[in-house]
């Protein structure tokens, strides 16, 4: 996940929804690939391989031994049964689950949709500046107000306690829509330290970034402030009511 030190908790019932979901559609995946192939052995040890997880750690995990797992997998045995897959399986999940599930995110055809993340996307037909953004979203400057002449191509409005659970690096891509030369709006920010962290570490850059949550200049992290300036790029506080609000404001343009 790009956001590992975001401060505002997330609802555990969240989280244990989100990995529910996920790991049902791995699982279904891969006990799926397994029976329907000819060839079994060779599935098995290509999930193994896929989770970048040795013969003798899955098999510890799966209370066989070693031989017996390299058996399988060299389908020098009877197809597994139901049971050897379904332990088989639960292995590989547990185990990625306590590296922190990397794998099961990468694999899950359910993680592909960010639905509940992207809130709002859109390109200009023609650019915006950064002032006037910053204008139609009521912004405090933060940062690079001297930038406010900029060109903005586009936004995109993120909740940004989901984006703590559900993207990666491959995801924050698909932030940037059709061009990086857009405002990237952060809503559901506590202090707003967490979405510059993520704005500096990744390659690519938004030509702008605001955030929506604290109610003051005041009360948005310094740091944060710091890396806007050192990044260059403008940096805003929205003060829209609400998100409704704010993406209301947006779809005008």
């Amino acid at each position: 996940m790009f956001l590992n030190n975001v401060q505002p908790v997330i609802s555990e019932n969240t989280v244990k929804s989100y990995y529910r979901d996920i790991v049902y559609d791995v699982v279904n995946r891969i006990a799926g690939e397994v029976i329907l192939s000819k060839h079994p052995g060779e599935v098995l040890k290509k999930w193994r391989m896929l989770f970048e997880i040795s013969q003798t750690e899955l098999a510890h995990a799966m209370g066989v031994s070693p031989s017996v797992l390299s058996d399988y997998e060299k389908n020098r045995r009877q197809s597994p049964g139901v049971a050897f897959i379904r332990r088989y399986v639960n292995s590989l999940i547990e185990i990625d689950l306590r590296r922190g599930g990397v794998y099961l995110r990468k694999f899950s055809t359910a993680h592909r949709s960010l639905d509940d993340v992207i809130l709002a996307i859109s390109e200009f037909t023609s650019p915006k500046t950064a002032g006037e953004l910053a204008e139609a979203i009521d912004g405090v400057w933060l940062a690079g107000e001297e930038y406010a002449n900029d060109p903005v191509y586009g936004y995109t409005v993120i909740d940004s306690l989901m984006a703590i659970v559900r993207l990666d690096a491959n995801d924050f891509l698909r932030l940037f829509g059709q061009n990086s030369m857009r405002l990237v709006i952060f809503t559901n920010v506590e202090r707003g330290r967490s979405p510059m962290i993520a704005v500096r570490i990744y390659p690519i850059k938004p030509k702008m970034v605001a955030i929506h949550g604290p109610k003051s200049p005041e009360e948005v992290d310094k740091l944060g402030i710091e890396l806007a300036r050192r990044e260059r790029i403008p940096y805003v506080l929205s003060q829209k009511r609400n998100v409704k609000n704010l993406i209301d404001s947006l779809s005008m343009f």
